[in-house]
């Protein structure tokens, strides 16, 4: 079903963004979170630290392309930064998972148990066309408090 995926200011430490989606690896959903976040706050970070995943590629390149242009320390392809561990995300993941994510995590669990999903493409796409905007709205509320 893919799963939360979250984008926290390093300085402010506010969420830009949470969203359920079709998938957690893909470049192309994440680099479209990205631009989504840009032109809904209608600034761009100087610097964007990310990890090393291979769905952080495309977001990085837009990003640097953004800042080709400009003068500063971070202008350019110095404008981003792959980073091996973030501690604000991982210790905000840990505090999520706590407080919302272990509900849907035991009924998504127990309907394998009962071997009525078994991850296929099929039951992909109806547990997406079930649950993605139920899951949407949690993580709305929770982003907003």
């Amino acid at each position: 079903m893919g799963l939360p995926l979250a984008a926290v200011d390093g300085f402010s430490r506010k969420m830009m963004w949470l969203k359920c989606g079709k998938s957690n690896n893909d470049p192309c959903i994440m680099a479209g979170y990205y631009l989504e976040c840009v032109a809904e706050f209608g600034v761009f970070p100087m610097c964007l630290r990310t990890d090393c995943g291979t769905e952080n590629g495309l977001m990085a390149s837009l990003h640097c392309a953004l800042r080709s242009k400009h003068t500063d320390e971070f202008a350019g392809a110095k404008s981003h930064m792959y980073q091996t561990s973030n501690q604000r995300i991982e210790s905000w993941w840990s505090h999520f998972r706590k407080q919302r994510t272990q509900f849907w995590m035991d009924q998504f669990g127990e309907l394998r148990e009962r071997h009525l999903f078994n991850g296929s493409p099929t039951h992909m796409g109806l547990m997406r066309y079930c649950f993605m905007d139920v899951l949407q709205k949690e993580l709305n509320d929770y982003k907003q408090h």
